[in-house]
């Protein structure tokens, strides 16, 4: 399992995922920002996957805003965007002191509600150089005060690639068409795919939405890109 360690935000303590590949380095970073699922057993997947595949990674605990587990369904209610920001700020100014870190820029990837929080991170924070986004839902959508993701596209500093299924109804195939054209008119490369017979949370491989097909595609080409997009 990845090592879970402490960071604070805001004078309080926030847990955070954290691992490092084997070797001395340098390594490109990536910051892995969940699903509703939390820091449960798909973001120890990821967080690990990524370091094995030669990526110092972390994945804060969003989740520490909220004043009980029992809160998860009324999330939105205290996951404001000012608060995402801050968390995501904390964690790439982590892999930013490590030692072995490199490479002309950080990653940010997310799934399901990390999508669309992978999607702000991008907006706010021009050290990205290359965004991954699966299936982000309510990226039209504000938490707290403040634009929507989508209304701040103009400005992203990285690369993007999104990853979609055509079942999905949040995003929706018509939501994705808009943000592919908010991405456009912003001057943003980007590049979308999507896949048939697919539907919401399909890369989670301990959910029950997961397609191995629609998984194993998007996951190659992601990583594959934050290789080539964050080379050393």
């Amino acid at each position: 399992m990845a090592a879970e360690i402490e960071l604070e935000v805001d004078g309080a303590s926030m847990r955070a995922l954290f691992e490092k590949p084997k070797g001395k380095g340098p390594f490109p970073g990536v910051v892995m920002t969940f699903h509703r699922g939390g820091l449960d057993e798909f973001s120890h997947w990821l967080v690990e996957d990524l370091a094995a595949r030669g990526f110092l990674a972390i994945a804060p605990d969003h989740f520490h805003w909220l004043p009980s587990m029992d809160e998860v369904d009324n999330r939105r209610d205290y996951l404001w965007d000012t608060r995402l920001a801050k968390d995501l700020a904390i964690a790439r100014s982590y892999l930013e002191m490590q030692d072995e870190i490199g490479g002309p820029g950080l990653g940010i990837l997310g799934h399901c509600m990390g999508g669309r929080t992978a999607l702000l991170g991008a907006c706010v924070d021009k050290r990205y150089k290359a965004a991954c986004l699966w299936y982000g839902g309510n990226s039209f959508k504000p938490q707290g005060e403040g634009p929507a993701p989508t209304e701040r596209v103009s400005g992203i500093g990285a690369k993007v690639m999104g990853f979609y299924g055509n079942l999905d109804k949040n995003p929706s195939p018509e939501d994705v068409n808009k943000l592919d054209e908010l991405l456009t008119q912003a001057g943003v490369w980007h590049e979308f795919h999507r896949y048939d017979e697919t539907g919401h949370g399909f890369m989670d491989k301990f959910g029950k939405h997961y397609m191995e097909k629609s998984a194993l595609d998007s996951w190659a080409r992601a990583t594959d890109f934050l290789a080539r997009e964050l080379a050393v």
